[in-house]
This record gives C-alpha cells, sequence and structure tokens, in this order.
C-alpha cells in the first residue's frame, strides 16, 4: 500500500532561485525527453547525432543527473496513456457507428422519410470521416487551458512558466543504502535537494520543512522506510509562492479488522451518488442508506478530489459503524456510448478518483474490499426483490452486489420460470448458454418485449395481464378476471395485494 504525505519546506531568497533554476531546467528536459519518445529516432539523431540513446542524450543536458531516470519513467507512462486513450476512442466510434446505423435500420422499418434519417446519416458520415484520421498528437505540457489562456493574455509569461513548470520529483530506490539519490528527508525536519550544478558546495540544497503532531508518525515511517518517492512542487496562493513536497512510501498493508462473518455492505455506484445496503450473513437486507455527490463536475481538480474523499469517508465510517466489509462492482471503464457533457464529466471524475481512493481507505482503516461479477445486479434487484422491499431500483442493486460477494445465487423465480415455459426458445438471448444469467437475459427480454418498464405501478399489473392474455390464448386457456388487482379506477390500492396478483397470476 502506497502513502503519500505533503509537508511544506521555507527556502530563503538564495534557496529559491536555485529552485527555481531547478523547476526550469527539470522541466525543460522532460519536456525534450518526451519529443523524444514521441517523434522517434529520426528525430533524435537530427538533434543529437547518430548512436546515442534517449538516456544518453538526457544525460548531456543535465550533467549526468540521476534526475534523468524519473524523467523518463514519467515520459514512457505519458506516452502510454496516449496510446490507450487512442485505443478507447477507436473504440468508442466504431460503437457509435453501430448504434446509429441501428437506429437508421429502425426507423427505415417504420418510415423511410422520417426527418431524423438525415440528422443520422449526417452523424454516421462525420464519425466515419474522423476514424481514420485518429493519431497520436504530442501533449500540450501545463495543459492546453492554461495555453489558451496565456494567448489570450490573461495571465503574465511568468505565471504561465510557474505554472506549466509546477514540480520535479525522483523516483526513490535501494542502491548503497540511500533511500532516494537525489532528494532526501533528514531527521532533523530538512530536505535535502541536489541540483544541476557540479560547483564544489553548491550541489545541495538544505531547506527546513514542518512537521505537525499529525504527521509526526508519518514521518518516523518515512525515515524508516526502505525507500521513498520524493516531488517537490510549487504553488501560487494570494500571488505568493509557497513550497511543498510529497513524500510517497509503501506501508505493508494492514490485517482487516472488519470482514464479512456478520455479513456485507453492497455498494452501488452512479454518477452522483452511491446506494449503501447493511446485509446479514444470511443475505437478509437490515438497512440501507444514500450519499450523493453534488455539482461534482463544477469543482476543479483539488477541490474535486477533497469533495470525493470526504464523501469516501463517509463510505468508510459506515461499514466501520456496522462492523463489516464492503462489496463493490468489479466495474470497467470502457465507455461504449456517450451521455451530454455535464453527465459525461460527472463520470469521469467518478470512475478516475473516486473507486480507487475507496480501495485505497478500506485497505487503510481495515476495511475488507472485495469486488464481483457487475452484470444483472440491477435487473435482478428490481425482477426479484421490488415486490419484497420498497426500494429503488440503485438499492436494490447494492442489495444484490452484497448478497452476491457473501457467495448467494439468484436463483429466478418460479413465476419467471412459468412465463418462460410458454414462451419456449421463441427469445434468443445474447449471452451465452453455459451463462447463470441466461434465464435472466431472456425474463429481460420478454418484458422489454412486452413493453413493461416498471415494478411499482400499475402499468407493470396492467402489461401483465395482456401478457398472460396473450400466452394464455396460445395454449386456449383464458382467465376468469383479466381486472383482478385493480381498483375501478384503473389504479393500485393496496401494493402488496397487487404484487402477489403478479407474483401467483401462474396459478390463477
Amino acid at each position: 500500500m502506497i502513502q503519500t504525505v505533503k509537508f511544506r519546506i521555507y527556502p530563503d531568497e538564495a534557496q529559491e532561485r536555485k529552485l527555481h533554476e531547478l523547476f526550469t531546467i527539470y522541466n525543460r528536459v522532460k519536456r525534450i525527453g518526451y519529443n523524444l519518445l514521441f517523434h522517434g529516432e529520426d528525430y533524435m539523431a537530427t538533434r543529437f547525432g547518430e548512436g546515442k540513446t534517449i538516456q544518453q542524450c538526457l544525460m548531456s543536458l543535465c550533467h549526468n543527473n540521476p534526475y534523468v531516470n524519473t524523467i523518463l519513467i514519467d515520459n514512457k507512462a505519458k506516452l502510454e496513456a496516449q496510446k490507450t486513450w487512442l485505443e478507447k476512442r477507436r473504440k468508442y466510434m466504431t460503437q457509435q457507428i453501430t448504434v446509429i446505423i441501428k437506429k437508421i435500420n429502425t426507423i427505415k422499418e417504420q418510415d423511410t422519410h422520417d426527418r431524423r434519417l438525415k440528422g443520422l446519416y449526417a452523424r454516421r458520415s462525420s464519425i466515419m470521416t474522423k476514424l481514420p484520421n485518429l493519431h497520436l498528437e504530442s501533449v500540450v505540457f501545463g495543459t492546453k487551458n492554461l495555453f489558451r489562456q496565456r494567448i489570450r493574455g490573461n495571465i503574465t509569461r511568468e505565471e504561465f512558466r510557474i505554472r506549466r513548470d509546477s514540480s520535479f520529483s525522483c523516483v526513490g530506490k535501494k542502491q548503497k543504502g540511500l533511500k532516494n539519490l537525489n532528494i532526501k528527508v533528514l531527521p532533523d525536519k530538512t530536505v535535502t535537494i541536489r541540483t544541476f550544478s557540479k560547483q564544489k558546495g553548491r550541489t545541495w540544497l538544505i531547506i527546513p520543512m514542518s512537521v505537525n503532531l499529525v504527521q509526526e508518525v508519518w514521518f518516523q515511517q518515512i525515515l524508516n522506510a526502505d525507500k521513498y518517492t520524493v516531488t517537490v512542487k510549487r504553488k501560487l496562493f494570494k500571488r505568493k509562492l509557497r513550497y511543498f513536497v510529497h513524500v510517497s512510501y509503501e506501508l505493508p498493508e494492514p490485517a482487516p479488522r472488519y470482514g464479512y462473518e456478520h455479513g456485507a455492505i453492497g455498494l452501488d455506484f452512479n454518477y452522483n451518488f452511491v446506494a449503501l445496503t447493511n446485509v446479514d450473513q444470511h443475505g437478509t437486507l437490515l438497512s440501507y442508506h444514500s450519499i450523493s455527490f453534488d455539482n461534482l463536475h463544477s469543482y476543479r481538480t483539488d477541490k474535486r478530489n477533497d469533495y470525493i474523499s470526504y464523501k469516501m469517508d463517509k463510505v468508510v465510517n459506515y461499514c466501520i459503524n456496522k462492523g463489516k466489509g464492503i462489496v463493490v462492482e468489479n466495474l470497467h471503464f470502457d465507455q461504449e456510448f456517450s451521455y451530454n457533457t455535464k453527465r459525461n464529466r460527472k463520470l469521469s471524475n467518478l470512475k478516475t478518483t473516486a473507486l480507487q481512493l475507496l480501495e485505497r481507505k478500506c485497505q487503510k482503516r481495515g476495511v475488507s474490499f472485495r469486488k464481483v461479477f457487475p452484470g444483472y445486479t440491477s435487473l435482478i434487484g428490481e425482477y426479484k426483490y421490488s415486490g419484497l422491499h420498497n426500494l429503488t431500483v440503485h438499492h436494490l442493486a447494492s442489495y444484490v452486489i452484497a448478497r452476491r460477494g457473501l457467495g448467494f445465487r439468484e436463483a429466478i423465480p418460479a413465476v419467471y420460470d412459468w412465463v418462460l415455459s410458454h414462451v419456449g426458445e421463441f427469445i434468443e438471448p445474447r449471452v451465452k448458454k453455459s451463462s447463470p444469467y441466461r434465464r435472466w437475459s431472456m425474463i429481460r427480454d420478454l418484458f422489454k418485449h412486452s413493453g413493461i418498464t416498471s415494478f411499482k405501478t400499475a402499468e407493470i399489473l396492467t402489461k401483465t395481464v395482456l401478457m398472460k392474455h396473450v400466452l394464455n390464448s396460445v395454449t386456449s386457456a383464458q382467465p376468469d378476471n383479466l381486472k383482478a388487482g385493480l381498483s375501478s379506477h384503473g389504479k393500485i390500492d393496496d401494493y402488496h395485494k397487487t404484487w402477489n396478483y403478479i407474483k401467483y397470476s401462474a396459478v390463477l
């Protein structure tokens, strides 16, 4: 488990000038190293001559300083992230074309002169034109937004450089008893930073750092760690620069104190809230809770991360209060469709921050963390448990997640088996025959084909009666009363009475 602690440092004027020089050289070498990786050997041979590796080229720029190793690691990670994004973008656009073609075919079956077809054809043509032209583009260091502000004259050149070149770091390694070659944390609460200068007496900067009472325990852990990675950052605060060091080190994972002996907490993630359910060891629902995310898309990066951290602390505290481990879905983040801009941003913020942060917090505080298969949780919760527990679909999904984490299997109710027995092989689901969720998929497709969309209003009763009438007409068996369970106004008077009618309609 990786722990990161932030300390503030206080350089004097001379040390501050040296730090500015260090920020500038480090980030300049980093940009050059990235361009060498991005453009390849021809660009390197043109600039530095043939027969040299990237490491040798960068070493010549910064006087054989070990900072080069960290620069190479960062640049390779950045380039790999770009390649991953490119592949995901291609997959996403291919999926978009498939969805648009399906919409076109569906609309053409109904009306070949529908006005929507013109827009769909234009959208498909636009995506098909962009798809072959997708390629890797060089990144803009300091973010595009900051670069645009500089072009418009909203910020000065000096402020742009300070915010662009805002950090430098060195990865720790076990070498001759040294935990970090360039940046060292000393027991006298100082940090020593190696400069690029080779002059005697000017190689190192010794800067005092502040350690408060809460950080004292972490400071001792850093001194006893085998190695640590240090990142030095500078930040503008009320027109003044402040300097910080972020020290990351590895801690042994503590033994979980809150497990699954007495049950589990199921968690269902949504873009604007999380649904929690408390389940005992027998799979019985005890309680439920919701934690909302308000205006997550409108916050800046630091505030958003702090806000998500605060909300994840609430989730962990709920687990500790109940004395149980947590079960979440093993989600993948290959988004194959798009919502509106605001919702896409909320989803992106959630999936890139909240899940990883929750797992780290659980490990740190001794809460067991378990991932389960995410498929059909909402469907099973709505179809099987909405009559027993009058909850939202999201809480029912978290209930199914908790039961799945405890090892329970969700058998399909007998009434659905009865309905499927009348349908036969008319419905062919998308899942394999060996899948345990095949019959769930079949009943979902049947309800969708019949127009059943809700399990909490009179609509479900009306649609079920209609579907039963159609099924019975095939077997020549007509029910006596097609409107049993409805009031004279066609509304539900007693919810449980109505659900019992649906549940036991097979024997009526």
